[in-house]
């Protein structure tokens, strides 16, 4: 194709430029949408992680201990800044413009570090275009959340690791070393990114790649630049709150999932939810790429670093097996593996025309699977979706004309970018707004508690269960020092809890946080207030 003919004759830096600011421009443009639509904070978290940030400067014993025990630090200090203003607060414009252009980096990273493995600009624009154009990455990057920036910390590490090794490992990768460890700091995914390069430089000095003197440098940097921030965040935390992440997670989960303590079963709930995010046909370009990169041998050892994208994987499979409830949302962060895995197959012609062929056949026969398996199992059969019958058509078109023009990579690229626009099934349309409306069926008693308040408050402080109410003090509008909580170390729980009506004239609980169980095993905990508000879900009661 004369496209991919004139891209030869362009320098891969100016295209991974025109690839930054179409990253920025889609960006952009879908914050508008969002943003207009009132969704940028919509999401559970995007509120949550707000509140946090702001606690630290309002809220009735302001600090650092305020991140609480099991919030990483670096995205909250990042939003403290802006969040001490009401207007940024609120409308989490500023903080949402940092995602965006994390996510128009991630872009530009992608296609720079399949270029850098592949030699092939058609490649690194097939790992471009299929992170960028995915719908569920764009609402995400619209919304004040941690998983863009960690997926751009998460790339650049990547891409300064691929380059230090390929220079020979002559210098200390100081670049490398501290974007893992901002990563670190933003999510945990970035831990076992960071155990993933300390097993690579150990295989790299195992291997003697390099000077093992500097490979030992390299590994001995990597540990410090983690090292000495964890400690200090998780030290400092431990010593105010008397309480870390990793205790909380040994204690383990009360009300485990389904998944709990069954790996196979995790697995494959990952890999659903996994599908769901990326759609099935791109994730069959992955595996084929996945293919190529464990039969070519010469390319195996510089392509190795790529396997550290697919670490989030870990996190996720292991959250499912302890019982944690899987959101749709975290396997977000594997899109740059599928996406990069994807690409290597634009360097072979044959691979080419066999995953063309290959994503032509799935998504031609997805809808007669559909349509069986509803007639055999009509109560766990997958639904079609928007692309069921559009997408096996375009793919019949491109299909001829690749075979006609040997226009495979421009063929590939566009099937794919129009399988995650329309996908086939109805599961992978949109699934990250449908996890951010989960508590839509309640919302309309979340605002009748926010109106009572709102015409009714006092002043006298409210004691509410942060871990699940959080939304619900960031939509009051509320200063966060009107509130009596149980995360950030706020000495006064403890007593609120002990004896209420010295301390708060409110309690607000919502069905199944601790204040509810609290009031269920002592009935007479709460015999000084009155029912203000009752829903289903929630209950409002005043001081007498």
């Amino acid at each position: 194709m004369r496209f991919f003919q004139n891209l030869r004759s362009l320098q891969s830096r100016n295209i991974s430029r025109l690839v930054f600011f179409a990253g920025l421009l889609t960006g952009i443009a879908c914050f508008a949408y969002y943003y207009a639509n009132q969704l940028t904070v919509a999401h559970y978290d995007a509120k949550a992680h707000l509140l946090v940030a702001r606690r630290m400067a309002d809220a009735i014993s302001p600090g650092y201990s305020q991140m609480g025990a099991h919030w990483l630090p670096l995205t909250h200090l990042i939003y403290l800044p802006f969040v001490v203003f009401d207007s940024q607060y609120h409308s989490g414009f500023i903080p949402s413009l940092i995602s965006i252009l994390a996510f128009a980096l991630s872009g530009f990273l992608t296609y720079r570090i399949s270029y850098r493995i592949t030699g092939s600009a058609a490649a690194g624009l097939f790992a471009a275009a299929v992170l960028l154009a995915n719908p569920n990455l764009q609402y995400l990057q619209s919304c004040p959340l941690t998983e863009p920036l960690y997926m751009a910390l998460m790339l650049l590490a990547a891409d300064s690791l691929i380059a230090w090794r390929e220079s020979g490992c002559a210098r200390i990768p100081w670049g490398a070393a501290i974007w893992t460890s901002l990563g670190a700091l933003c999510r945990y995914e970035g831990w076992f990114f960071f155990g993933g390069a300390l097993l690579l430089i150990a295989f790299d000095f195992w291997t003697r790649s390099a000077s093992r003197r500097k490979i030992m440098q390299a590994g001995a940097v990597f540990i410090a630049a983690l090292g000495i921030p964890a400690a200090a965040h998780f030290g400092y935390i431990y010593l105010r709150l008397g309480d870390t992440f990793f205790r909380r997670v040994a204690e383990g989960y009360p009300n485990p999932y389904v998944t709990y303590k069954r790996p196979f079963l995790s697995l494959i709930y990952h890999l659903g939810e996994l599908s769901q995010v990326a759609t099935l046909l791109l994730l069959l370009a992955a595996a084929a790429g996945l293919m190529l990169f464990l039969t070519q041998r010469k390319e195996f050892n510089r392509r190795l670093p790529l396997v550290l994208l697919w670490l989030p994987s870990l996190i996720n499979i292991s959250a499912l097996y302890w019982g944690l409830i899987y959101r749709v949302r975290y396997s977000i962060l594997l899109l740059p593996a599928v996406a990069i895995f994807g690409s290597l197959v634009m360097k072979s012609d044959k691979a080419k025309k066999r995953t063309l062929l290959l994503l032509l056949i799935t998504a031609s026969a997805l809808p007669w699977i559909s349509w069986y398996l509803h007639n055999t199992n009509p109560g766990h059969a997958p639904m079609p979706g928007p692309g069921a019958l559009v997408l096996p058509a375009a793919g019949l078109i491109l299909f001829l004309a690749a075979r006609a023009k040997g226009w495979y990579s421009g063929a590939l690229i566009l099937l794919c970018v129009l399988a995650i626009q329309v996908p086939p099934l109805a599961r992978e349309d949109h699934p990250m707004m449908v996890e951010t409306m989960e508590h839509e069926f309640i919302e309309h008693e979340r605002k009748q508690v926010l109106e009572y308040l709102r015409r009714n408050y006092d002043g006298k402080r409210i004691l509410i269960d942060m871990g699940t109410d959080a939304p619900l003090i960031y939509d009051s509008r509320l200063p966060v020092k009107e509130f009596i909580y149980n995360e950030g170390g706020e000495p006064l729980w403890h007593e609120a809890v002990r004896n209420p009506m010295p301390i708060v004239g409110w309690l607000c609980t919502q069905k199944g946080d601790f204040i509810w169980k609290h009031m269920e095993a002592d009935p007479d905990w709460a015999s000084g207030y009155t029912v203000a508000l009752q829903t289903e879900h929630y209950r409002l009661y005043r001081l007498n």
